[in-house]
């Protein structure tokens, strides 16, 4: 018995088949076979990323876990070698066997800071690391208190402080309680391997599971799909024979409707005139209407210009309002920086001065005698008390420098007799130091326009900062040369050298590339706050020039100061005056920094002194 729902054509079903396939698909059926696969692949996706977060985060514990094992290792092993340096101590009496107990005292900070902060999430070992803390502090006293001994009482009043066994005590409560914490970590580490492992197996069980499930929907969905079509195209074989009925019915009607449009025809005549005069009208009026719509057109796209530009005009407006406004600003706070800057530098100066005629008072003898040794603390002071002067000048020449207020003499100069006058002002301390300095002497005929005195204060700081970062036994090298419009002047060095990424940054204001490294060959005194590379080179730029940096790590840095090139040596007129003006407080300057510095050698001190 047919389905009484079933569509039919003149009694005869249009679809044959009572199947479920041989209907239209409905719309929860198309979206399932269109994107089934699809949302399968989604949830699996989905799924499989949560447990790769998860393995992430549980491996990211599991290495947070053994960098504190690490940690815990090298305290301990800090420890040890601070105690081998001091027994080397003790045994020789050399200095140099402290060279690893200095290390170790470092390295010991480091890795008890660094504890602290990856155990941050865990009280307990907080609490270990707190219980830790004093005995580490006991050791390193006990060890220094022993190095003490040694040098005021000699090597028997040593041994008899080790032989007291407190050492020994404290060390075996050191290594109580850094095992205490290792074994801590440690069931932390087996605790979050396991769950690492789980999370891992997780992920790829539903890669399992999930691919699985995929190709099993797919095959299921083709199988569904491939019955649908089946059954579609009997449909349509269904269809195409009640289409033929139709088509017979349909001629038929043709024939009446062709007697229907015979007698239409006639109508048609009579109202064919009608229809032309309609025509005519209408016509006119379309042409009015057209008319209309271009003239309404064109007066909406006037008034939208209008708005645009009333727009486009109170932007511009408040933009050169805005602008004027933050131009004020600058300048209100450029200013007030600057009259700070004086001020700090006025109110700085006249202490400092004080302090140095206080030491000078006191080194002469005038409030009483003095010990070596406090003549040696009295020099100490004067040299850093010169040092921070020379701070304070440099942040105001940089103050000066940003507000334009520094002052150009430019004129024709020999680059010949620049450099030579630099040179010869550095050498004597290279070569006090070891450094080795290999001029190569400029040509004569090369001449540079610029402020004298600026650019062999470049000259000066570029050389500084040379033979700081120079080790003994190095090479620093002086070399020039020329084109038609420009002259360069290059200083080469042997130092550590800088890495390619931070050569841009030396340039900054206040950087100074490792500047922790700088220990071994500049004291703490003698470095600055990082404006020298700064001033230079924004004095370089201001007389139409340029300082740039080549660098290579472990083999040595140049640079190279570029300045326009002037009048040709044998037109020049006589330099002397300006020589004896422009190098004279650059001499006066060099000449206390080696007074200063006799009983330790280092770079000449300058008011614009280099750090890199």
């Amino acid at each position: 018995m047919a389905n009484p729902i079933t569509p039919k054509v003149d009694g005869v079903p249009l679809y044959p088949s009572e199947n479920l396939f041989a209907r239209p698909m409905s719309r929860w059926q198309r979206v399932v076979a269109s994107s089934g696969v699809a949302i399968v692949v989604l949830v699996i996706g989905v799924i499989t990323y949560n447990g790769i977060v998860r393995a992430r985060e549980a491996g990211a514990w599991v290495e947070h876990t053994h960098l504190t094992i690490d940690r815990t290792r090298a305290t301990l092993s800090d420890l040890k070698d601070a105690e081998t340096g001091q027994r080397g101590f003790i045994l020789t009496g050399d200095e140099a066997y402290l060279t690893p107990y200095t290390n170790a005292l470092t390295a010991l900070a480091a890795d008890t800071s660094a504890l602290r902060l990856l155990t941050a999430d865990n009280p307990v070992q907080q609490r270990y690391l707190d219980e830790l803390a004093p005995l580490v502090t006991a050791r390193l006293a006990e060890l220094d208190y022993s190095i003490d001994l040694r040098r005021t009482q000699g090597l028997p009043a040593a041994v008899a402080r080790l032989r007291t066994n407190r050492g020994r005590q404290i060390m075996d409560s050191l290594r109580a309680h850094v095992a205490t914490i290792e074994s801590t970590e440690r069931s932390l580490l087996a605790t979050r391997s396991t769950v690492e492992e789980y999370h891992s197996e997780i992920v790829t069980l539903v890669l399992i599971g999930g691919t699985l499930a995929a190709v099993l929907f797919a095959i299921v969905l083709n199988g569904l799909l491939t019955r649908y079509a089946d059954a579609q195209s009997a449909a349509a074989r269904a269809l195409m024979l009640q289409n033929a009925r139709l088509e017979s019915q349909t001629l038929e009607l043709e024939l009446q409707n062709q007697q229907l449009q015979e007698q239409a025809s006639e109508l048609e005549l009579q109202q064919q005139h009608l229809h032309e005069q309609a025509t005519e009208l209408e016509a006119q009026n379309e042409q009015l209407q057209q008319q209309t719509t271009e003239l309404e057109r064109q007066t909406e796209e006037l008034h939208v210009v209008a708005e645009e530009l009333e727009g486009r005009t109170m932007e511009s407006e408040h933009a050169r309002v805005a602008a004027e406004q933050a131009q004020l600003v600058a300048e209100s706070a450029n200013r007030a920086k600057a009259e700070f800057l004086a001020t700090m530098s006025h109110e700085l100066r006249t202490p400092l001065n004080a302090i140095g005629g206080y030491v000078d008072l006191m080194q002469l003898g005038i409030r009483g005698a003095v010990t070596p040794e406090q003549l040696d603390d009295l020099a100490r002071i004067k040299k850093s008390g010169r040092h921070l002067l020379a701070l304070i000048n440099d942040i105001l020449n940089f103050a000066k420098l940003e507000a334009g207020k520094v002052d150009f003499n430019v004129a024709d100069t020999s680059v010949l007799e620049l450099v030579g006058g630099v040179e010869a002002l550095v050498s004597p301390q290279m070569h006090a130091k070891g450094i080795r300095v290999v001029y190569e002497r400029c040509e004569p005929d090369i001449a540079t326009r610029a402020d004298a005195e600026k650019v062999q204060q470049i000259l000066l700081n570029l050389l500084t900062n040379a033979q700081k970062f120079t080790p003994s036994g190095g090479r620093i090298g002086i070399t020039c040369a020329a084109t038609d419009d420009a002259v360069s002047i290059a200083v080469s060095d042997t130092g550590r050298g800088i890495p390619a990424d931070k050569l841009e940054s030396i340039f900054e204001p206040f950087v100074q590339v490792d500047r922790h490294l700088a220990t071994d060959t500049v004291p703490y005194s003698q470095r600055g706050i990082g404006l020298g590379l700064a001033i230079s080179r924004e004095l370089a730029r201001a007389m139409g020039g340029d300082i740039t940096a080549e660098s290579i790590v472990e083999q040595g840095s140049v640079f190279t100061l570029t300045l326009p090139r002037g009048i040709p040596a044998d037109v020049l007129p006589n330099l002397a005056v300006i020589e004896q003006q422009g190098t004279q407080n650059a001499v006066d300057t060099g000449r206390e920094a080696r007074d200063a510095n006799s009983a330790e050698v280092s770079s000449p001190a300058h008011p614009e002194g280099l750090d890199s």
